[in-house]
Order: C-alpha cells, then sequence, then structure tokens
C-alpha cells in the first residue's frame, strides 16, 4: 500500500487583487514626473527643443513597463515568493526578469524608431543594441523587482487580514457559544431549586403545589421564548423575577419581602436574558436560609445617564469570598463581560448590615421590543 503525500492548502494564501485603473493611474504618473525631470534638467542646462523628444522617450518607456507589467502579475501568481517560497522559485524569476528586460528594451527602440519619424524628427538614435539591452538591464532588474515586491506584499498583506478576520469571526463564534453554556448553566441550576420547592411543599400545600407547577410552566415557557436571545427587554425580565418570586413566597412564606422599584418607561431596555432572577436567588439565599427570622430584598432598577443600574440587595450581610462566588453571581458576571466587555460591571458590597450587588449595563433600547407584557398566565390551562 503508497502513502500519498498530505497536500495542506492554505486558504488564505490567495493572490492580490490587481486594480488595473489604479496601476495605469500610477504608470501614467511616473511618466509625468519623469518627463518633468528630464525636461527640467535641460532648461537648467539651458537646451531648448527637448519638450517632443522627452516626452516621446518617458512616454514610451513607461508605454513598455505597463505593457509587460502582466508579465511580473502571472510570474508572482504562479511563483510567489513569500512564506520562504522564494527558495524554489528563485531561477524563475530571474528568468522572468531577463525576459521583462529584453521585452522592454525592444518595445522601447521599436516604438521610438516608429513615433520619431512619423512626427516629422530625424531617427532616433538607440545606439548598438546588444550593448542597449545589457545598459537597461540594470534598471529593469529595479523595475522588475520593484513590480513582483509590491505583489508579494500585497498578498501577504490581503493573508493577514484575511487571518485577521477569520480569527474575529472564531472568536465571536466562541463567545457565542460561551455565552449559551452559561445560559445553560443558569437553567437548570433555577430548574433544580425551583423543583425543590415544589417538592417541599407538595404533602404540606398542594394547592400552592399546584399553582408552583403552573408558574414553572410558565417560566420554561419563557425560557424557550428566549431560547436564541442573549437580550430581552427590561420588561420581559421582571415577569420571569415576579414569576420566580411565586416560588419564593411559596417556600419562604412572610420570611422574604422583596420590593422592586423601576418605572414602566425602561420596559423596552435590553438586559440579558436571565439576570435578575439569579441575583435575587443569591439574596433569598444569604439572607431567608440565615439564622435570621426573615429578609428584605429590594431590586431598584434606573437610567443614569447612558447606562442601566441594577441593585439588588438584601439586609443580611453575607457577602461571599471571591473565589467562591456561586453559579448566580459568576455565570452573570462572565455573560456580562463577554456581551459588554468594558462597558459593563458588577461589584459586591456590604455596608450597613445589607450586602448589595451593583450592575451596570449600557442602556439602549431594545430593537422589536414586545409592545405589550407577555401573558404568564396561561401555561396552567395548558397542563
Amino acid at each position: 500500500m503508497s502513502l500519498q503525500p498530505v497536500v495542506t492548502i492554505d486558504i488564505d494564501d490567495q493572490p492580490p487583487r490587481v486594480r488595473w485603473r489604479v496601476v495605469l493611474a500610477l504608470f501614467a504618473l511616473a511618466t509625468l514626473l519623469r518627463f518633468a525631470y528630464f525636461y527640467l534638467d535641460d532648461l537648467s542646462r539651458q537646451i531648448p527643443g527637448t519638450f517632443v523628444r522627452r516626452l516621446i522617450e518617458e512616454g514610451t518607456g513607461n508605454f513598455a513597463s505597463a505593457l509587460l507589467f502582466p508579465i511580473a502579475v502571472l510570474l508572482e501568481r504562479r511563483f510567489p515568493l513569500d512564506k520562504g517560497r522564494w527558495r524554489s522559485v528563485w531561477a524563475i524569476h530571474v528568468a522572468g526578469y531577463i525576459a521583462y528586460s529584453v521585452a522592454h528594451t525592444t518595445v522601447i527602440a521599436v516604438s521610438r524608431a516608429l513615433l520619431f519619424p512619423a512626427l516629422g524628427m530625424s531617427a532616433y538614435d538607440y545606439g548598438i543594441m546588444s550593448t542597449r539591452y545589457f545598459m537597461e538591464s540594470a534598471q529593469d532588474f529595479f523595475s522588475y523587482a520593484t513590480f513582483v515586491g509590491a505583489l508579494t506584499l500585497f498578498r501577504a498583506q490581503r493573508r493577514l487580514r484575511a487571518r485577521e478576520l477569520r480569527t474575529a469571526e472564531l472568536e465571536r463564534d466562541a463567545a457565542q457559544a460561551r455565552l449559551e453554556a452559561l445560559s445553560l448553566r443558569l437553567q437548570p441550576h433555577f430548574l433544580f431549586n425551583a423543583l425543590n420547592t415544589i417538592a417541599s411543599t407538595v404533602y404540606e400545600d398542594p394547592v400552592a403545589a399546584d399553582e408552583m407547577v403552573g408558574r414553572l410552566g410558565d417560566l420554561l415557557r419563557q425560557s424557550l421564548r428566549t431560547t436564541n436571545r442573549q437580550e430581552i427587554a427590561l420588561g420581559e425580565e421582571l415577569e420571569t423575577l415576579r414569576a420566580y418570586l411565586t416560588f419564593v413566597e411559596a417556600r419562604f412564606g412572610d420570611r422574604v419581602h422583596c420590593r422592586v422599584e423601576t418605572t414602566s418607561s425602561l420596559d423596552a431596555i435590553a438586559v440579558p436574558a436571565f439576570m435578575l432572577q439569579p441575583l435575587v436567588e443569591n439574596a433569598v439565599h444569604h439572607g431567608a436560609s440565615a439564622e435570621y427570622g426573615s429578609t428584605d430584598i429590594l431590586v431598584r432598577i434606573a437610567q443614569v445617564n447612558d447606562r442601566l443600574e441594577v441593585i439588588v440587595e438584601n439586609d443580611i450581610a453575607t457577602p461571599p469570598a471571591e473565589e467562591r462566588v456561586g453559579t448566580g453571581l459568576g455565570t452573570t458576571r462572565d455573560r456580562l463581560r463577554l456581551l459588554y466587555g468594558s462597558a459593563s460591571d458588577l461589584e459586591t458590597s456590604s455596608r450597613g448590615g445589607r450586602f448589595r450587588v451593583t450592575i451596570h449595563v449600557p442602556a439602549r433600547r431594545l430593537e422589536h421590543a414586545p409592545t405589550q407584557t407577555p401573558d404568564l398566565t396561561s401555561a396552567r390551562a395548558h397542563r
């Protein structure tokens, strides 16, 4: 059994795109500048009557270069020099340079021999052609090297740009995948706690348990509606929070009091889906689950300049150590960082017997935000 060599194709290694209008404009500019240089040199030496002569000389020289420029383009595309490939193709480019130089000198000689008599001027003396070929080869070397070098530079630039775009796309996809993973991490965490609450209530208060099952259906339907959205309207997020508070009330009764302070004008502001519920759940965990009798939780949402400020605090200061940040706070912090970068922050503080979580995100209205509050009371009817 014979093994075939594996050929690796670099999809980013593409030949540079040649804009021929730009190329012709550059050759025209070079013709003008070279003509001006030599004609002004004649004037400075007080040599009159060289305007047409210099114009034909520089025009034919640059016309020949433009006519033969595709040779450099073809050879660079077939035999690129970058990425160390010059070691195997340098001889081809040497042959290409020689062919370019011979053709360039020949085109110049023929075009000038035809143009000068046609314009009523004496025959153009280009000297001994065998010597002229060697003389012009020095200048043609720099011309050919400039052409191929510029094309090689553009090829490398295009490859780097393509890799940058692909890297950015991969990073964006990775960030999106991580966001989805974080969202999935939050929701099973909440579902586990909700089911525990229902299980602990079903024998003591079947009616309350039945109501919580309906509310859980509401929350699951809300979760399905936001599956493909990392951001939702604040109004939707508040409905999710109110549904969650049903479980809190059923589990802890009067031990937990939660107040939500906001205004309806903020309902269309975009916030991360399932942002409030983990924060309130964290407040409940560090408040009502302690040995104290009750806890007061405050959720305050306001717009401060161009940012939305979300504050969740409870009256029992049990701030977790940084290395022990739980699922709610830790995952929320990671999601904010991925969604908004440095434009957001999450801070925790403890003062005066209150533990506070403060979040800032950009305040912008969500496109296609729902015009009315979604109905979360129908899940029970579908059971």
